[in-house]
């Protein structure tokens, strides 16, 4: 994710802060330092304690998904701060049902867990033979002190597994809802239900929210709506883009960059053409690496046109195969924050195949539906052996000379 920072790294997944973070940090100092009495530099600082304890509770949380999901052979890149909690960069979490549940409840239950030992230890803190619940929560969790903090930690950590297990998407427990509906139907249709179960909560919470309940109840509830919505719709794509090979949806018409030429030479090609990611490839036709969009532009401005483009190109992305499922694909490359993705076969680059190719699919196949294949020739792997490489008469690659995949 962009604009954040890795603070450590456990079990292979970089643990990221986002720079936004800055601002709920910022926000605990002020109601600790300003508003709430006795303020000062210690209050702020007691503030920044709060907020550090709450987000380590939130890091377990994702790293307990993250571990879970490494275990059935989930890739993990990163989890990522963010004020309003933390996000998991991994695959699609496995469609089997019991997978699913199994990942999904793993963040919950590891908040129950930390729970019950906060129980269990808190008579070596709190005097609750002396604590009523107005006292606990009115002066204790109010209150400046090691009590305080523990009282806050153990309280807010409760309130942290219940909210994920809300039946809704993006929540964990609208994943566990459709979990367990799909050990009992097809999971579209589990899909569906879940999707509407959470969008119909998120409307009670913003009605209540609007008669007394709160703005911050407001802004959980669209989160919580669209986020079903978002869910809904990525479940559709799923299913329509089902069993697809990537040799359907190819696209072989691709131009491509050389290491050693210029950052200026492919802006300027840029201009006159609809493709944004660039595969960099040896003069044999081997893949080395990929100049996405974003890279080139940050390159550019750092730098200046004439930067070499093996030094802004990017290796870590997935190589795909022909026969790879499209929607295997799709999940590495969202996992990979990846727009686009190159096709080789026997480490040849055969084509493209990107975010806008795959919407293009999907708007085609959902409206014609999927006998529309039947008229599509695949790209096959025998067509990579006759490529046209272009070469200038000093022995340059000719910048932007498209792949030709038909017959020499």
């Amino acid at each position: 994710m962009r604009l954040s920072f890795r603070i450590f790294r456990a079990f292979g997944i970089d643990v990221r802060v986002h720079v936004t973070f800055a601002f709920i940090v910022a926000y605990f100092a002020y109601i600790w330092g300003v508003v709430q009495e006795p303020g000062g530099v210690l209050g702020a600082l007691y503030g920044v304690l709060l907020v550090i304890l709450l987000f380590a509770l939130v890091a377990i949380h994702e790293l307990t998904h993250s571990r879970v999901a490494q275990h059935y052979g989930v890739a993990v890149r990163s989890i990522t701060l963010l004020p309003i909690g933390g996000v998991a960069a991994m695959e699609e979490i496995p469609e089997e049902p019991r997978k699913e549940l199994a990942i999904s409840a793993a963040g919950p239950l590891s908040n129950v867990v930390i729970g019950v030992v906060m129980l269990g230890l808190s008579p070596l803190v709190i005097d609750w033979g002396g604590q009523s619940l107005s006292t606990f929560f009115g002066e204790l969790l109010l209150g400046r002190s090691l009590t305080g903090a523990y009282a806050y930690i153990l309280v807010v950590n409760w309130l942290l597994a219940l909210f994920n297990l809300l039946p809704a998407f993006p929540l964990d427990g609208g994943r566990v809802f459709r979990a367990i509906l799909a050990l009992r139907m097809d999971r579209a249709r589990a899909t569906h239900i879940a999707v509407v179960v959470g969008q119909v909560l998120a409307v009670a919470m913003a009605v209540y929210g609007f008669f007394g309940g709160g703005l911050i109840l407001i802004l959980v509830a669209i989160f919580i709506f669209f986020g079903a919505q978002g869910e809904g719709l990525q479940g559709e794509v799923q299913r329509v883009l089902r069993q697809l090979k990537v040799k359907h949806v190819v696209n072989p018409h691709v131009h491509v960059v050389r290491r050693g030429q210029t950052l200026g030479e492919v802006a300027a090609r840029l201009f006159h053409t609809y493709q944004a990611d660039f595969p960099v490839v040896t003069w044999r036709g081997d893949l080395e690496g990929i100049l996405t969009r974003d890279r080139l532009i940050a390159a550019l401005g750092r730098f200046g046109p004439d930067h070499p483009v093996a030094e802004a190109m990017r290796t870590d992305f997935p190589r795909v195969g022909l026969e790879d499922d499209v929607t295997e694909v799709l999940n590495k490359m969202r996992a990979g924050n990846l727009k686009a993705v190159p096709v080789v076969d026997q480490g040849t680059l055969v084509g493209m195949l990107s975010l806008d190719d795959l919407s293009e699919v999907y708007s085609l196949l959902s409206a014609g539906g999927r006998e529309l294949l039947r008229r599509v020739a695949p790209v096959e792997p025998s067509l990579r052996r006759a490529r046209r490489k272009t070469e200038t008469d000093d022995g340059d690659a000719e910048f932007g000379s498209p792949l030709d995949f038909g017959d020499s």
